[in-house]
């Protein structure tokens, strides 16, 4: 079975010489097709720069990150990009909503950006906010929203696209 996420000998330094600071130090492991798995430790131990290594937003300083087989390492910027989009939902801790889009069309930027954007592609976002109690909510601007509520709208953003891996920082 092809792992769904696999970290190889990862490592992240920021910063050189006398200055530079380890965040992750050589971390391994596998996760397996439907596995659920919490990243936890104290702050500053990491694990923000560690979803981001994942998530394909920061290079590791060396090792290795693979999603369903692909080597994250191994690609351009540009293939990278792409490949996020497609394979990869993440969940910002900040949520990162557009101001001027309301929930439905956040939620439907990631199949614009896909070049899924069709009716069948809208309804799954609506039925999407629906699932996770935002029928109601649908039209309103991040403005609008309480903060769990553009948590769900960001976690739904995420999910549209049913990637073979959802990244989520702090998501609750």
């Amino acid at each position: 079975m092809t792992e769904a996420l696999q970290a190889i000998d990862v490592r992240k330094v920021y910063g050189t010489g006398a200055g530079a600071v380890t965040a992750v130090d050589n971390v391994s492991f596998d996760i397996h097709p439907g596995a659920f798995v919490a990243l936890v430790g104290p702050r500053g131990s990491g694990k923000t720069s560690m979803l981001a290594m994942l998530a394909g937003l920061l290079s590791p300083t060396s090792g290795e990150i693979r999603i369903a087989g692909e080597d994250l390492s191994k690609m351009g910027e540009r293939k990278r990009t792409h490949f996020r989009r497609r394979a990869i939902g993440f969940a910002f801790q900040s949520n990162n909503l557009v101001p001027y889009l309301n929930a439905q069309e956040n939620v439907e930027l990631m199949l614009r950006l896909n070049g899924n954007y069709n009716r069948s592609g809208r309804q799954r976002a609506v039925d999407l906010l629906d699932r996770l109690g935002l029928g109601d909510r649908l039209r309103n601007y991040p403005g609008q929203l309480s903060g769990g509520q553009q948590q769900r709208v960001a976690i739904a953003r995420a999910l549209i696209h049913e990637p073979s891996v959802v990244l989520a920082d702090e998501p609750t």
